[in-house]
């Protein structure tokens, strides 16, 4: 009787733990409820491409390409592999609410990544309370709350890589070809999701090179016969969509230390990673976890382009996530093992501190992130829009599609750095400007005194046609420019 009362109290210990842990987190859990309220049913855009991929869902609906031949009478971004955009394009549109299904998409993607967080380190360290309390922090993550909310592949991808590192954590990699194929859809979410299969390689080689090589096979099958087939289908044109409009060469270091200092809040998990070193060499999950967290960071350098955002961070903590609830619980095991000496001890004590810190640190919404959560609506201009003949020219083209405006140039974005590298010829767009066949021009930009766009969005040159043929009608939180007399 006393040896079961004595093994049930460090449970009983972990599930005191994970209800201070809620307490702890509920302001930012319940931040990121307030978020999903004001946010999924709105109709005002809430990032500047959900209405490029709401419009790039409708081509697919209408049967059109997606991937088309890069010309000057039209810029069809499409930045991204397909599979998100074909997901977003199965249900039908609503005109009223044309965001709702792309953002709910996204949420349920990151209620599936957090119940495999769940999973992952509930199983993997032995105690279900830190998998309890790694999924609360993945949820109270503010990066997560936003992109969870926004028509965006991210979140979706995340869910993919997760799976694929759930599966390859198993039965010491057995399933490890499974993984393969849940990568291979992170891939064709979001390109850029490479890094996590990468990670799953390196531990499989160290674990059984044999099992590593038939992984490599099947994800290079996996990615790479669908890869080839749609660019063939294509002609050529999904690679040059993909990777060819992507502005790599506009990279700045402030910009990328700005987004990568928003990491310090999530120190405590790389410490909690680190606590389990001393059984890196047997535990196959726990390994994996490590070299994954130590390899995630690299995903940060997209953080340093122009126009870049803290979805970058995204990977990153499910990395140290995964790895720190994990670590975390094998100190707790090491610790509380009977016999054991202080200084092990002492091991339960400091990653218990790390866990609250963590916790205590994902609380509040840091100010840099303040504006975003309850942003402006801008519906107010869609009435605008509509009372204005013609086609129109917009920063952001989900107001032309809340207008039933015809989008010609979706992505302004991918616009600018395409024309500065010569990829795109702006020639088409700069005669429509001339002869005055936008009914108007909605920017950021006030071209009464300034040049250029700090954006990146549009060139100078793009600037100065339009303040040569269109004067400002009206000042607001975006400028709004009509055809000169």
């Amino acid at each position: 009787m006393t040896l079961n009362r004595r093994s049930s109290i460090p449970h009983l210990l972990g599930g005191a733990l994970f209800l201070l842990i809620g307490v702890i987190l509920w302001p930012a859990l319940d931040r990121g409820i307030e978020r999903i309220r004001y946010t999924v049913p709105s109709r005002s855009p809430d990032d500047g491409l959900e209405g490029t991929l709401v419009h790039e869902a409708q081509l697919i609906r209408q049967g059109l390409a997606l991937y088309r031949p890069i010309v000057a009478e039209e810029f069809v971004s499409a930045p991204y592999t397909p599979l998100y955009t074909v997901v977003l394009a199965a249900p039908s549109f609503d005109q009223t609410r044309p965001f709702t299904a792309g953002r709910s998409i996204s949420l349920a993607a990151l209620i599936g990544v957090a119940l495999l967080v769940a999973l992952f380190v509930g199983r993997h360290s032995g105690w279900w309370w830190l998998g309890g309390s790694a999924a609360l922090m993945i949820l109270a993550f503010p990066p997560a709350q936003l992109w969870a909310t926004r028509v965006k592949p991210d979140v979706l991808a995340l869910f993919w890589t997760t799976l694929g590192l759930s599966l390859a954590s198993f039965r010491r990699g057995r399933w490890a070809d499974w993984a393969a194929v849940a990568f291979a859809l992170a891939f064709f979410t979001k390109q850029t999701a490479l890094i996590a299969p990468f990670a799953v390689g390196v531990n499989l080689i160290i674990t059984d090179w044999r099992r590593a090589a038939r992984y490599a096979l099947t994800y290079g099958l996996a990615l790479g016969l669908p890869y080839l087939t749609l660019d063939l289908v294509t002609g050529g044109m999904a690679t040059a969509h993909i990777w060819g409009l992507h502005r790599s060469e506009w990279w700045r270091f402030a910009l990328f230390w700005k987004y990568v200092e928003l990491l310090r809040w999530s120190l405590p998990l790389l410490g909690l990673a680190l606590l389990g070193l001393g059984a890196v060499r047997q535990h196959h999950a726990y390994r994996q976890a490590l070299i994954y967290a130590l390899l995630a960071p690299l995903t940060l350098y997209g953080a340093g382009e122009i126009g870049a955002h803290h979805n970058h961070l995204l990977e990153t903590m499910l990395a140290w996530t995964l790895a720190g609830g994990v670590g975390a619980g094998l100190a707790f095991t090491a610790g509380l093992r009977p016999g054991q000496r202080p200084l092990q001890r002492g091991l339960v004590g400091l990653a218990a501190g790390l866990v609250l810190w963590q916790g205590w640190l994902l609380r509040p919404t840091p100010a840099w992130y303040g504006g975003e959560f309850a942003p402006p609506s801008l519906e107010r201009f869609v009435a605008y829009l509509e009372s204005k003949p013609g086609e129109a020219l917009a920063d952001n083209p989900a107001l032309l599609l809340l207008a039933d405006k015809p989008i010609r140039f979706d992505d302004p974005s991918t616009m600018g750095p395409a024309i500065r590298s010569g990829v795109w010829d702006p020639a088409v767009l700069h005669e429509m400007i001339r002869q005055r066949q936008f009914g108007v021009i909605l920017l950021e930009v006030d071209l009464r005194s300034e040049t250029s766009d700090a954006t990146g969005r549009w060139t100078d040159e793009t600037l100065a046609v339009i303040g040569e043929h269109y004067q400002l009608e009206f000042e607001d939180r975006l400028f709004s420019y009509v055809p000169r007399p």
